[in-house]
């Protein structure tokens, strides 16, 4: 059930990779390719964005040979053997079909597409062509959810019978948080708010813990005004027979970025708090038995003990991208196939878009029939 990581470093056979999008997420992946370069494991060929400022930014961690303007040719070259998608939504699609036709494996960032029935293109698209491709969920290589994966499957408090999930972050658009492209506000290129641009990671790691989602009934709200939503609420049911919501709001408490999941089992309720950065102050995990005082673990050393056993030696990096692009280009190497996969973000895309059809409607939605893939 764990997340699967590349434990062997490869210095003789660096991966020749070129990214395209250098805004905020291309930067944080850069800082730790950076790391990957100077450990022998990446080639840095070309970088691209029609942004000077963001070409400037991920220059200053990570030596990339080149950088352009359009990033749409580069997976055509002989020369890149690999392509990483960090650039927005709405490219998406173009760029995966230009690494699938060039038959070259590719890494391509959340959400797949603004709408649906793209994603489910594209994803079949992917499934036919063989071709080792990953999606951006990186909280599937963080150590407190692992070991939360691991009590899950060996049920060492009992079955699992209900969950809260609450997921915050600061908007992350120019109009609140001066710097952010403002992008993310507009729903032709962002598709949705704080449930698809933000959440669609918490949908995931749902559906990695307890499982394939059966029905959905959500309520919406845009108290900011934006076209997408900054407010979301969830009722959640699994095909294993868990319940379980999810709150997820976008709000104007920048420097903020926190998700807070208790699960409740038959014999036991485990709390945990996270954020994206390695390390971060947030992390805890509480485990509370019966008759017993709730024992807080050491979540660095769960840390220590979770990097130790895939491999990774730095502890000098940041993001958990580090961690997952990492195992991306393990699998490049040794053409394995690469988790989590397109059919992963599928899943977390169909139960998004079952919560906009039920805020739509006001009604539950069953996710059969064409919110399933064929």
């Amino acid at each position: 059930m764990n997340a699967q990581v590349d434990a062997a470093p490869a210095h003789e056979d660096p991966v020749r990779l070129a990214m395209v999008g250098c805004g905020i997420i291309g930067w944080v992946h850069a800082h730790g390719l950076g790391k990957m370069v100077e450990d022998g494991e990446v080639m840095p060929v070309a970088a691209a964005d029609p942004s000077a400022e963001g070409r400037e930014r991920v220059a200053g961690v990570c030596g990339f040979e080149r950088f352009l303007d359009d990033g749409g040719p580069l997976a055509a070259e002989d020369g890149v053997d690999a392509v990483l998608i960090t650039a927005p939504t709405t490219t998406h699609a173009d760029l995966v079909r230009s690494a699938l036709a060039a038959g070259k494996p590719l890494l391509c960032e959340k959400p797949l597409a603004p709408n649906f029935e793209l994603v489910r293109e594209l994803t079949q698209e992917v499934l036919d062509s063989k071709v080792v491709a990953q999606v951006g969920f990186n909280s599937r290589y963080h150590p407190l959810y692992n070991a939360l994966a691991d009590m899950v499957e060996r049920q060492e408090l009992g079955r699992p019978m209900a969950y809260t999930l609450r997921d915050d972050q600061y908007w992350p658009t120019g109009d609140v948080v001066p710097g952010h492209s403002r992008w993310r506000s507009d729903v032709q290129q962002a598709g949705g708010g704080a449930l698809l641009e933000h959440s669609i990671h918490s949908v995931d790691i749902l559906n990695w813990l307890f499982g394939p989602v059966s029905r959905v009934f959500a309520l919406t709200r845009n108290v900011y005004g934006y076209e997408v939503e900054d407010t979301a609420t969830l009722t959640i049911e699994h095909d294993s027979g868990v319940v379980g919501n999810l709150v997820t709001i976008f709000n104007g408490m920048r420097g903020r970025e926190e998700r807070r999941l208790e699960v409740f089992f038959e014999n036991g309720v485990i709390e945990l708090t996270t954020d994206f950065v390695i390390g971060a102050k947030e992390d805890s995990f509480m485990v509370q038995r019966p008759d017993q005082a709730p024992e807080r673990l050491d979540v660095a050393a769960m840390r220590e003990e979770f990097f130790t056993g895939i491999g990774v030696t730095r502890r000098d990096v940041f993001f958990y991208q580090y961690i997952s692009d990492r195992a991306w280009l393990g699998s490049v190497r040794a053409q394995t196939t690469a988790t989590p996969g397109f059919a992963d973000a599928f899943a977390a895309h169909a139960v998004v878009e079952a919560a906009y059809r039920s805020a739509k409607s006001r009604q539950p939605v069953d996710l059969v029939g064409e919110l399933a893939l064929t």
